[in-house]
Protein backbone atom coordinates (compact mmCIF):
# COMPACT_ATOMS: atom_id res chain seq x y z
CA UNK A 1 0.00 0.00 0.00
CA UNK A 2 1.26 3.59 -1.37
CA UNK A 3 1.74 5.29 1.96
CA UNK A 4 -0.47 7.82 1.84
CA UNK A 5 1.38 10.41 3.85
CA UNK A 6 3.32 12.44 1.38
CA UNK A 7 6.42 14.49 2.87
CA UNK A 8 8.02 14.73 -0.58
CA UNK A 9 6.94 15.63 -4.12
CA UNK A 10 3.42 16.52 -5.43
CA UNK A 11 0.45 15.36 -3.48
CA UNK A 12 -1.91 13.40 -5.83
CA UNK A 13 -5.59 14.57 -5.33
CA UNK A 14 -6.67 11.50 -3.31
CA UNK A 15 -3.96 12.67 -0.59
CA UNK A 16 -4.40 16.29 -0.50
CA UNK A 17 -5.75 17.52 2.62
CA UNK A 18 -8.43 20.23 2.86
CA UNK A 19 -7.49 23.84 1.90
CA UNK A 20 -10.65 23.92 0.34
CA UNK A 21 -11.35 27.70 1.24
CA UNK A 22 -7.44 28.65 0.24
CA UNK A 23 -8.21 26.68 -3.08
CA UNK A 24 -11.11 28.85 -3.85
CA UNK A 25 -10.04 31.75 -2.83
CA UNK A 26 -6.85 32.12 -4.88
CA UNK A 27 -8.34 30.20 -8.27
CA UNK A 28 -11.01 33.09 -7.74
CA UNK A 29 -8.84 35.92 -7.35
CA UNK A 30 -6.68 34.66 -10.32
CA UNK A 31 -9.62 34.40 -12.18
CA UNK A 32 -10.37 38.05 -11.28
CA UNK A 33 -6.80 39.21 -13.07
CA UNK A 34 -5.13 39.82 -9.57
CA UNK A 35 -1.57 38.79 -8.52
CA UNK A 36 -1.26 36.95 -5.49
CA UNK A 37 1.21 37.11 -2.35
CA UNK A 38 0.96 34.12 -0.38
CA UNK A 39 2.90 33.82 2.97
CA UNK A 40 2.93 30.66 5.43
CA UNK A 41 5.23 29.91 8.12
CA UNK A 42 7.81 27.34 6.40
CA UNK A 43 6.66 23.47 5.33
CA UNK A 44 2.82 24.49 5.85
CA UNK A 45 2.15 23.52 2.55
CA UNK A 46 2.12 26.67 0.42
CA UNK A 47 3.96 24.91 -2.32
CA UNK A 48 1.77 22.29 -2.75
CA UNK A 49 -1.27 24.34 -1.98
CA UNK A 50 0.08 26.23 -5.63
CA UNK A 51 0.59 22.66 -7.43
CA UNK A 52 -2.88 21.94 -5.95
CA UNK A 53 -4.42 25.52 -7.46
CA UNK A 54 -2.44 24.72 -11.02
CA UNK A 55 -4.29 21.51 -10.81
CA UNK A 56 -8.16 22.88 -11.04
CA UNK A 57 -9.65 22.43 -14.03
CA UNK A 58 -10.27 26.85 -14.94
CA UNK A 59 -6.29 26.85 -14.49
CA UNK A 60 -4.99 24.01 -15.65
CA UNK A 61 -7.21 24.19 -19.40
CA UNK A 62 -6.74 28.01 -19.42
CA UNK A 63 -3.50 28.73 -18.20
CA UNK A 64 0.39 28.05 -18.85
CA UNK A 65 1.64 27.51 -15.43
CA UNK A 66 5.23 27.78 -14.26
CA UNK A 67 6.91 27.13 -10.61
CA UNK A 68 10.18 27.83 -9.75
CA UNK A 69 11.83 28.22 -6.08
CA UNK A 70 14.67 30.92 -5.74
CA UNK A 71 15.39 29.88 -2.55
CA UNK A 72 18.95 29.31 -3.67
CA UNK A 73 19.66 32.07 -6.12
CA UNK A 74 21.91 35.14 -4.45
CA UNK A 75 21.66 37.24 -7.92
CA UNK A 76 20.15 38.76 -10.65
CA UNK A 77 21.69 36.20 -13.09
CA UNK A 78 20.58 33.19 -11.12
CA UNK A 79 17.10 34.68 -11.01
CA UNK A 80 16.36 34.55 -14.82
CA UNK A 81 18.46 31.24 -15.08
CA UNK A 82 15.32 29.76 -12.69
CA UNK A 83 12.77 31.31 -14.64
CA UNK A 84 13.99 30.34 -17.80
CA UNK A 85 14.37 27.12 -17.54
CA UNK A 86 11.08 26.57 -15.72
CA UNK A 87 9.43 28.07 -18.87
CA UNK A 88 11.77 25.60 -20.92
CA UNK A 89 10.84 23.00 -19.26
CA UNK A 90 7.01 23.23 -18.98
CA UNK A 91 7.02 23.70 -22.96
CA UNK A 92 8.85 20.99 -23.71
CA UNK A 93 6.02 18.83 -23.80
CA UNK A 94 4.03 21.40 -25.58
CA UNK A 95 4.99 21.05 -28.83
CA UNK A 96 8.22 22.11 -30.91
CA UNK A 97 6.42 25.27 -32.32
CA UNK A 98 5.14 26.31 -28.82
CA UNK A 99 9.20 26.01 -27.89
CA UNK A 100 10.54 27.50 -30.56
CA UNK A 101 8.86 30.83 -29.94
CA UNK A 102 10.28 30.94 -26.54
CA UNK A 103 13.50 29.79 -27.77
CA UNK A 104 13.03 32.59 -30.29
CA UNK A 105 11.92 35.70 -27.62
CA UNK A 106 15.38 34.76 -25.52
CA UNK A 107 17.61 36.17 -28.59
CA UNK A 108 20.00 36.87 -26.12
CA UNK A 109 20.88 33.74 -25.32
CA UNK A 110 20.47 32.16 -29.21
CA UNK A 111 24.14 31.26 -29.08
CA UNK A 112 24.09 28.87 -25.81
CA UNK A 113 21.30 26.13 -26.91
CA UNK A 114 21.88 22.81 -27.80
CA UNK A 115 20.25 20.83 -30.47
CA UNK A 116 19.02 17.43 -29.94
CA UNK A 117 19.03 15.55 -33.60
CA UNK A 118 16.97 12.75 -31.87
CA UNK A 119 13.69 14.78 -30.78
CA UNK A 120 14.88 17.43 -33.22
CA UNK A 121 14.51 20.03 -30.82
CA UNK A 122 16.67 22.65 -28.84
CA UNK A 123 17.96 21.47 -25.90
CA UNK A 124 18.53 24.35 -23.05
CA UNK A 125 21.94 23.34 -21.47
CA UNK A 126 22.54 27.63 -20.32
CA UNK A 127 25.16 27.66 -17.82
CA UNK A 128 24.87 30.99 -15.26
CA UNK A 129 28.15 32.41 -17.37
CA UNK A 130 25.98 32.34 -20.66
CA UNK A 131 23.56 35.21 -18.83
CA UNK A 132 25.82 38.49 -20.15
CA UNK A 133 23.10 40.95 -19.36
CA UNK A 134 20.46 39.72 -17.39
CA UNK A 135 18.55 43.09 -17.37
CA UNK A 136 18.07 42.32 -21.14
CA UNK A 137 17.31 38.51 -20.70
CA UNK A 138 14.67 39.13 -18.15
CA UNK A 139 12.79 41.63 -20.42
CA UNK A 140 12.87 39.07 -22.77
CA UNK A 141 11.15 36.85 -20.64
CA UNK A 142 8.78 38.93 -19.68
CA UNK A 143 8.21 39.83 -23.47
CA UNK A 144 7.88 36.02 -24.16
CA UNK A 145 5.09 36.32 -21.27
CA UNK A 146 3.24 38.35 -22.64
CA UNK A 147 2.94 37.02 -26.18
CA UNK A 148 2.14 33.93 -25.81
CA UNK A 149 -0.44 31.59 -27.36
CA UNK A 150 -2.47 31.51 -23.72
CA UNK A 151 -2.53 33.27 -20.42
CA UNK A 152 0.05 32.41 -18.06
CA UNK A 153 0.52 32.40 -14.38
CA UNK A 154 4.03 32.11 -12.39
CA UNK A 155 4.97 31.32 -9.40
CA UNK A 156 7.73 32.38 -7.41
CA UNK A 157 8.45 30.70 -4.36
CA UNK A 158 10.45 32.14 -1.47
CA UNK A 159 10.13 35.65 -3.54
CA UNK A 160 11.61 37.40 -1.01
CA UNK A 161 15.32 36.54 -1.71
CA UNK A 162 15.48 39.16 -4.29
CA UNK A 163 15.82 41.89 -1.45
CA UNK A 164 19.14 40.51 -0.90
CA UNK A 165 20.33 40.58 -4.71
CA UNK A 166 23.29 42.60 -4.86
CA UNK A 167 22.06 44.42 -7.97
CA UNK A 168 21.01 47.61 -7.12
CA UNK A 169 16.96 48.50 -8.04
CA UNK A 170 15.97 44.57 -8.08
CA UNK A 171 12.50 45.08 -7.12
CA UNK A 172 11.89 47.98 -8.99
CA UNK A 173 12.95 46.45 -12.27
CA UNK A 174 10.61 43.40 -11.69
CA UNK A 175 7.75 45.76 -11.16
CA UNK A 176 8.37 47.73 -13.80
CA UNK A 177 7.99 44.98 -16.12
CA UNK A 178 5.06 43.57 -14.14
CA UNK A 179 2.77 46.44 -14.10
CA UNK A 180 2.87 46.47 -17.97
CA UNK A 181 1.68 43.16 -18.50
CA UNK A 182 -1.76 41.90 -19.37
CA UNK A 183 -0.88 37.77 -20.36
CA UNK A 184 0.81 36.85 -17.25
CA UNK A 185 -0.42 36.61 -13.44
CA UNK A 186 2.26 36.20 -10.70
CA UNK A 187 2.27 34.80 -7.01
CA UNK A 188 4.24 35.77 -5.20
CA UNK A 189 5.22 33.13 -2.40
CA UNK A 190 7.71 33.32 0.78
CA UNK A 191 7.98 32.12 4.36
CA UNK A 192 9.70 35.01 5.21
CA UNK A 193 6.75 37.02 6.28
CA UNK A 194 8.82 40.38 7.71
CA UNK A 195 10.61 41.21 4.38
CA UNK A 196 7.63 39.53 2.32
CA UNK A 197 4.59 42.13 4.22
CA UNK A 198 7.72 44.90 4.05
CA UNK A 199 8.10 44.65 0.31
CA UNK A 200 4.18 44.40 -0.62
CA UNK A 201 3.02 46.61 2.75
CA UNK A 202 5.25 49.63 2.63
CA UNK A 203 4.35 52.43 0.87
CA UNK A 204 7.92 53.00 -0.17
CA UNK A 205 8.78 49.55 -1.91
CA UNK A 206 7.61 48.87 -5.32
CA UNK A 207 5.48 45.97 -4.77
CA UNK A 208 3.43 48.07 -2.45
CA UNK A 209 -0.36 46.64 -2.78
CA UNK A 210 0.26 45.61 -5.95
CA UNK A 211 -0.79 41.51 -4.95
CA UNK A 212 -4.05 40.38 -2.88
CA UNK A 213 -2.83 38.81 0.37
CA UNK A 214 -3.57 34.99 2.06
CA UNK A 215 -1.83 33.63 4.40
CA UNK A 216 -1.67 30.07 5.16
CA UNK A 217 -2.40 28.79 8.83
CA UNK A 218 -2.40 25.28 9.78
CA UNK A 219 -5.39 22.90 8.59
CA UNK A 220 -8.01 22.56 11.37
CA UNK A 221 -7.72 19.59 13.90
CA UNK A 222 -11.27 18.19 13.20
CA UNK A 223 -10.50 17.83 9.47
CA UNK A 224 -7.24 16.75 9.99
CA UNK A 225 -7.40 14.23 12.37
CA UNK A 226 -10.35 12.81 10.18
CA UNK A 227 -8.65 12.60 7.06
CA UNK A 228 -5.38 11.07 8.51
CA UNK A 229 -8.01 8.38 10.18
CA UNK A 230 -9.31 7.73 7.12
CA UNK A 231 -6.12 6.93 5.27
CA UNK A 232 -5.40 4.72 7.43
CA UNK A 233 -8.71 2.97 7.71
CA UNK A 234 -8.22 2.62 3.88
CA UNK A 235 -4.92 0.96 3.78
CA UNK A 236 -6.22 -1.02 6.04
CA UNK A 237 -4.45 -0.30 9.04
CA UNK A 238 -5.23 0.43 12.52
CA UNK A 239 -4.54 3.94 14.51
CA UNK A 240 -6.17 4.97 17.08
CA UNK A 241 -7.72 8.35 17.71
CA UNK A 242 -5.48 9.66 20.49
CA UNK A 243 -2.81 8.35 18.43
CA UNK A 244 -4.09 10.58 15.62
CA UNK A 245 -5.07 13.44 18.08
CA UNK A 246 -1.45 13.83 19.58
CA UNK A 247 0.30 13.49 16.45
CA UNK A 248 -1.34 16.68 15.82
CA UNK A 249 -1.29 18.65 19.30
CA UNK A 250 2.80 17.82 19.26
CA UNK A 251 2.83 20.54 16.43
CA UNK A 252 -0.17 22.62 16.77
CA UNK A 253 -1.32 21.24 13.43
CA UNK A 254 1.94 22.23 11.14
CA UNK A 255 1.18 20.45 8.46
CA UNK A 256 4.82 19.12 7.45
CA UNK A 257 5.34 17.66 11.07
CA UNK A 258 2.54 15.98 11.52
CA UNK A 259 2.57 14.29 8.28
CA UNK A 260 6.32 13.42 8.63
CA UNK A 261 5.37 11.60 11.88
CA UNK A 262 2.36 9.56 10.41
CA UNK A 263 4.08 8.71 6.87
CA UNK A 264 7.46 7.72 9.27
CA UNK A 265 4.62 5.36 11.58
CA UNK A 266 2.68 4.49 8.61
CA UNK A 267 6.01 3.32 7.41
CA UNK A 268 8.21 1.30 10.22
CA UNK A 269 5.48 0.38 12.43
CA UNK A 270 4.15 -3.40 11.83
CA UNK A 271 1.07 -3.08 9.74
CA UNK A 272 -0.57 -5.44 11.95
CA UNK A 273 -0.32 -3.29 15.24
CA UNK A 274 -2.75 -0.83 16.27
CA UNK A 275 -0.31 2.43 16.30
CA UNK A 276 -1.00 4.66 19.64
CA UNK A 277 0.35 7.19 21.72
CA UNK A 278 3.54 4.89 22.56
CA UNK A 279 4.27 4.33 18.71
CA UNK A 280 3.79 8.06 18.15
CA UNK A 281 6.51 9.36 20.71
CA UNK A 282 8.77 6.62 19.89
CA UNK A 283 8.64 7.62 16.13
CA UNK A 284 9.10 11.07 17.02
CA UNK A 285 12.28 10.35 19.13
CA UNK A 286 13.78 8.72 16.12
CA UNK A 287 13.09 11.38 13.88
CA UNK A 288 14.78 14.08 16.50
CA UNK A 289 17.60 11.55 16.72
CA UNK A 290 18.20 11.27 13.23
CA UNK A 291 18.16 14.88 12.37
CA UNK A 292 20.71 15.59 15.80
CA UNK A 293 23.98 16.43 13.76
CA UNK A 294 22.44 18.77 11.42
CA UNK A 295 20.80 20.68 14.57
CA UNK A 296 23.99 20.82 16.06
CA UNK A 297 25.56 21.96 13.43
CA UNK A 298 22.79 25.09 13.14
CA UNK A 299 23.22 25.70 16.59
CA UNK A 300 27.12 25.95 16.37
CA UNK A 301 26.60 28.43 13.60
CA UNK A 302 25.33 30.89 15.69
CA UNK A 303 27.24 33.17 18.21
CA UNK A 304 26.21 33.13 21.95
CA UNK A 305 23.39 35.94 22.13
CA UNK A 306 21.59 34.47 19.21
CA UNK A 307 21.93 30.70 20.26
CA UNK A 308 20.73 32.21 23.67
CA UNK A 309 17.69 33.75 22.20
CA UNK A 310 16.83 30.98 19.79
CA UNK A 311 17.03 28.49 23.08
CA UNK A 312 14.57 31.02 25.14
CA UNK A 313 12.08 31.45 22.40
CA UNK A 314 12.11 27.50 21.63
CA UNK A 315 11.39 26.71 25.45
CA UNK A 316 8.22 29.20 25.35
CA UNK A 317 7.04 27.85 22.16
CA UNK A 318 5.36 30.76 21.83
CA UNK A 319 7.02 33.93 22.73
CA UNK A 320 5.70 37.75 23.01
CA UNK A 321 6.86 40.75 24.48
CA UNK A 322 10.60 39.44 23.87
CA UNK A 323 12.47 42.26 24.63
CA UNK A 324 10.60 42.79 28.04
CA UNK A 325 12.72 43.18 31.47
CA UNK A 326 9.91 40.57 32.40
CA UNK A 327 11.54 37.86 29.44
CA UNK A 328 14.74 38.97 29.66
CA UNK A 329 15.39 38.25 32.90
CA UNK A 330 13.48 34.83 32.84
CA UNK A 331 15.79 33.64 30.58
CA UNK A 332 19.07 35.46 31.85
CA UNK A 333 19.47 36.85 28.34
CA UNK A 334 21.77 39.89 27.77
CA UNK A 335 19.65 43.06 27.33
CA UNK A 336 16.61 44.07 25.39
CA UNK A 337 18.65 45.38 22.68
CA UNK A 338 20.63 42.41 22.16
CA UNK A 339 17.89 40.19 21.75
CA UNK A 340 15.94 42.61 19.48
CA UNK A 341 19.49 42.32 17.40
CA UNK A 342 19.52 37.97 17.62
CA UNK A 343 15.91 38.03 16.45
CA UNK A 344 16.66 40.24 13.65
CA UNK A 345 19.33 37.89 12.44
CA UNK A 346 17.41 34.70 13.53
CA UNK A 347 14.74 35.94 11.02
CA UNK A 348 16.78 36.42 8.28
CA UNK A 349 18.79 32.95 8.62
CA UNK A 350 14.97 32.03 8.61
CA UNK A 351 15.33 30.13 11.87
CA UNK A 352 12.51 32.21 13.68
CA UNK A 353 8.76 33.25 12.47
CA UNK A 354 6.14 35.16 13.98
CA UNK A 355 2.57 36.00 14.04
CA UNK A 356 0.91 39.58 14.64
CA UNK A 357 -1.55 38.64 17.56
CA UNK A 358 -3.15 42.37 18.46
CA UNK A 359 -0.51 44.42 16.87
CA UNK A 360 1.95 42.10 19.13
CA UNK A 361 4.40 39.72 17.55
CA UNK A 362 4.51 36.28 18.71
CA UNK A 363 7.75 34.38 17.83
CA UNK A 364 8.05 31.04 17.02
CA UNK A 365 11.06 29.14 15.94
CA UNK A 366 10.49 27.82 12.57
CA UNK A 367 11.22 24.53 12.23
CA UNK A 368 9.29 22.84 14.92
CA UNK A 369 11.43 19.74 15.02
CA UNK A 370 14.66 21.65 15.72
CA UNK A 371 12.13 23.51 18.52
CA UNK A 372 11.75 19.96 19.81
CA UNK A 373 15.14 19.06 19.65
CA UNK A 374 16.40 22.37 21.23
CA UNK A 375 14.19 22.19 24.00
CA UNK A 376 15.32 18.04 24.87
CA UNK A 377 19.17 19.54 24.37
CA UNK A 378 19.13 22.20 25.92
Amino acid sequence: MENPFYITGIIPEPYFCDREKETVWMVRTLGNKAHVMLTSPRRMGKTQLIRHVFEQPSIKDNYYTFYTDIYPTTSLHEFVLFLSKEIYAVLVPKGKAVLDKFLAALRSLAGSFGYDPVSNTPTFNIKLGDIHSPELTLEEIFSYLEQADKPCIFAIDEFQQIANYPEKNVEATLRTHIQKMNNCLFIYAGSNRHILESMFNSAAKPFYNSAEQIYLDSISKDVYIGFAEEQFAKANRRITHEATTLAYDLFNGHTYYVHNVLHNAFAYIDPNKVIDEIDIDKTLSDILEEKGHSFASVMNQLNYQQKETLIAIAKEGKASGVTSVAFVKKHALKSPSSVQYAISTLLDKQLLTYLNKERTKVYSVADKFLEMWICKMY
